[in-house]
């Protein structure tokens, strides 16, 4: 379809014509576009990013115009600042813009059109716009949980240092509390004592952090009944149940438990040709904070809870191969978010004898 560039006439358009802008958002500036029902251009003009100035272009066309952004990495300001304006505006979910991802000439202005055209044709796949009073708290856990994440792999990191020097008789829990007094007794190269020792002051850093940023979630978090639900739930500690609550959000946009375990990576994939059908690969669609927070729960549900324990281990006699003990954990990980659905949209307390038996 060839595209008519062709300046805005004021006089000429229709009362009740409606308009459709897609914002290409980048780091530092944006490319916006605003189309007519007739697929014509109206508005094309890059900008830095803004707000006031990307309001003062849209103000005129307000009345009638809705806009569309994609979610990027730095969503936040643009989407809050266009709500508080008045404006109508959706967040596109990148994974489902397929006119723009599998383009083969892929540019800001293209991007911003085609933004724009999916908008008028209904075509656009609307993610969750998280609420902006309880954000900085689930950015707060996710901040935690990157930080435990980086802390393991410094645990590792001496571990393996400890090995290269075939010191083989070291358990996870020594290293976890060593010293650099046992440092300077496992370590006979200054060299090789001084990278040890830093390796530990990054893990007492991150501990403290960790620590800092526990404390302040802990207290900012409000003492829900869906918290306090959550909580009895094998596996689930305090920590854990904030993560899932905040990240969940409105548990209304999950149509049933199907989409919510989905949604929560909990899911293996299928792969099927003919008559032949197996357990295909894990896909990365969902939200990967939900299935480490399910994950770390069933890990401990398995090593504290005895009808956990039976569950798994009668999944581990149905399985083979050398994957089967990940795979476990997954299905009990999987168990323990259809858990918390329904203790979360009934409002009811976990009940043991329906999920894992008698």
């Amino acid at each position: 379809m060839r595209l008519l560039y062709q300046p805005f006439d004021q006089k000429r358009r229709p009362p009740l014509m409606k308009f459709y802008c897609g914002i290409d958002l980048s780091a530092r500036d944006c490319h916006v576009c605003v189309i007519d029902e007739q697929l014509k251009i109206v508005i094309e003009q890059k900008l830095r990013n803004e707000l006031t100035k990307i309001c003062q272009l849209l103000e005129p066309y307000k009345a009638k115009l809705k806009i569309v952004v994609e979610s990027t990495f730095n969503w936040y300001w643009l989407i809050d600042g266009l709500q508080a304006e008045g404006f109508d505006v959706v967040l596109a979910h990148t994974l489902g813009l397929y006119l723009i991802t599998g383009a083969k000439v892929k540019t800001d202005r293209r991007d911003a059109y085609s933004l724009a055209k999916l908008l008028l044709v209904g075509a656009v796949p609307a993610a969750y716009i998280y609420p902006v009073e309880t954000r900085p708290v689930r950015d707060l856990l996710r901040r935690r949980m990157h930080l435990v994440q980086v802390r393991a792999g410094e645990y590792g990191s001496l571990r393996r240092l400890l090995l290269r020097q075939g010191i083989l008789s070291s358990k996870q829990q020594e290293i976890k509390t060593a010293t650099e007094a046992e440092l300077e007794q496992w370590f006979e190269h200054p060299l090789v004592r001084l990278h040890a020792s830093q390796e530990l002051r990054r893990i007492e850093l991150y501990s403290e952090q960790i620590a800092e940023l526990e404390k302040t979630i802990l207290a900012l978090a409000q003492t829900a009944p869906s918290y306090e639900l959550l909580l009895k739930l094998p596996g689930v500690g305090q920590v854990i149940a904030l993560t899932i609550m905040y990240e969940v959000g409105e548990l209304t946009r999950f149509a049933n438990v199907k989409v919510f375990s989905s949604y929560c990576r909990v899911v293996p994939g299928i792969a099927q040709s003919g008559k032949v059908s197996g357990r295909g690969r894990a896909s990365k669609q969902g939200n990967h904070y939900l299935k480490a927070a399910f994950s770390q729960a069933a890990v401990h549900a398995v090593r504290c809870y005895p009808k956990v324990r039976r569950c798994y281990e009668r999944q581990l006699k149905r399985h083979r191969g050398r994957g089967r003990q990940m795979i476990c954990y997954n299905i009990i990980a999987h168990k323990l978010a259809q858990a918390a659905f329904h203790v979360l949209k009934e409002q009811t307390e976990y009940r043991e004898e329906l999920l894992f038996g008698r």
